[in-house]
């Protein structure tokens, strides 16, 4: 028994040195490294890096197509007469132009800017699940810390009941029954108090891997679980969800991008012209092994010319293409329909449980006060004798359940809130 009074105090020493050591964290400075170094945020971020190089004219195919090539070519002739060999050198500059080909380069073009936007979208929808994966996951440890707080006041009030009690035997006013519990009660405070030190780090390591921190590094956080209760109506909310939700604003341009894809298929029905000109020499020397002279030639030539195609009839795909293509936009246009369902259902249930969140809050409030003012009384009487051992335990228990309630009604009323932030895409201008 001893060895465990010595041990267990000196762990709760060491934890709280550890804890003096550790850097500052606020819940901004932790924002502030996840949307630098978030793994997922640094990928996205390439992926529209990608679509800004592809959102580019030289991709729609309206640009002209110049190439130089340079042929050069040996010939042996062997003949019964005189052999020779041929030297030929040509090189060769064309170009080809396709300046009109159904207004495709133009409708492609604006693809690219819609799926640079889309990308851009995607960025922005992953800032905003970033920050609130922070807000979360950094409230979560404070939440973990306040309850290593709170079970090491009841495991030193536990130490306390238990050595009043350990006293009071030795002098005959308890019995030994009563010291055994309170050692019991002792032992079970400081085993919880242990356990939650590890739900704490491990706390701390998830906040570390959304802000891609990699050492196991622990902090100290100076932004307390605590939040704002405004009153939401749910029309403006309604209305902002339509307005900002960045997910439907990105299946927005879902929508317009199917609608290009059919206009790029109506396309294939136009004409094509195009335009094909270039220039060309060519030297050629001819070497005789016998009695002839060599000869050298040396000619030049440039070309112009227009082409027109244009498809008759295929067996009906571009005609099937147009309808696919109308039919993936029609679509697109209920599974947007879909979505807005989705949201707002998912609205209306975030505002009802944000509300009951609030008043759960309340409630649990004046629980702890009432019940932390009960634990104070109890003190009192079990050290005057009033009440024994076990009654106090109980109150014991009653303000550590009540204590640990009102910091999880917190942090629930701040992931409500969170998610009300994110649903209706202000989370972003909130935590700018």
């Amino acid at each position: 028994m001893n060895r465990i009074k010595n041990i267990l105090p000196l762990l709760i020493i060491l934890f709280t040195v550890s804890v003096q050591a550790q850097e500052n964290l606020s819940l901004s400075d932790a924002i502030t490294l996840a949307l630098e170094y978030n793994y997922d945020l640094q990928i996205t971020r390439q992926s529209e890096e990608i679509s800004g190089i592809n959102n580019d004219w030289g991709n729609t195919g309206i640009m002209p197509s110049i190439n130089f090539n340079l042929n050069g070519r040996e010939n042996f002739n062997i003949n019964d007469n005189e052999n020779y060999r041929t030297q030929t050198i040509a090189p060769d500059l064309s170009l080809s132009w396709v300046f009109f080909d159904g207004f495709s380069a133009k409708i492609t073009k604006q693809k690219f800017e819609q799926l640079e936007q889309q990308s851009q979208g995607n960025t922005a929808i992953l800032i905003e699940s970033t920050i609130q994966n922070i807000i979360v996951a950094y409230n979560a440890c404070v939440l973990q810390k306040e309850m290593l707080d709170v079970y090491k006041e009841l495991a030193g009030l536990s130490e306390d009941r238990y050595r009043r009690t350990e006293d009071s035997k030795e002098i005959g006013a308890s019995t030994t029954y009563e010291m055994l519990q309170a050692k019991t009660s002792w032992l079970e405070d400081q085993s919880n108090y242990l356990q939650q030190q590890v739900n704490y780090e491990n706390a701390v390591r998830t906040l570390n891997f959304n802000m891609a921190v990699v050492d196991d590094k622990m902090w100290n956080f100076t932004t307390a679980l605590e939040t704002n209760t405004p009153d939401y109506l749910l029309e403006d909310l309604k209305g902002k969800l339509v307005s900002n939700n960045k997910t439907l604003k990105n299946q927005y341009l879902n929508q317009s991008l199917l609608a290009k894809e059919t206009e790029l298929a109506k396309s294939n029905m136009y004409p094509k012209l195009s335009l094909n000109t270039g220039v060309g020499n060519t030297w050629m020397d001819n070497y005789y092994s016998g009695s002839t002279p060599n000869v050298s030639l040396n000619s030049m030539d440039a070309y112009f010319g227009l082409s027109l195609s244009f498809n008759i009839f295929n067996g009906g795909i571009a005609r099937r293409s147009v309808q696919i293509a109308q039919i993936k936009e029609e679509t697109e246009q209920i599974q947007t329909d879909q979505m807005t369902h989705s949201l707002n259902n998912q609205l209306l249930q975030m505002y009802s449980n944000y509300n009951v969140q609030k008043a759960i809050l309340e409630l649990a409030n004046e629980k702890e006060t009432t019940a932390k003012l009960n634990l104070d009384l109890s003190a009192d009487k079990f050290k005057s004798g009033v009440i024994n051992s076990f009654n106090y335990r109980d109150v014991q228990i009653i303000y550590m359940n009540a204590a640990i309630a009102k910091f999880q009604a917190i942090y629930n009323l701040i992931e409500s809130n969170t998610d009300l932030l994110r649903i209706t895409g202000g989370i972003i201008n909130e935590y700018e």
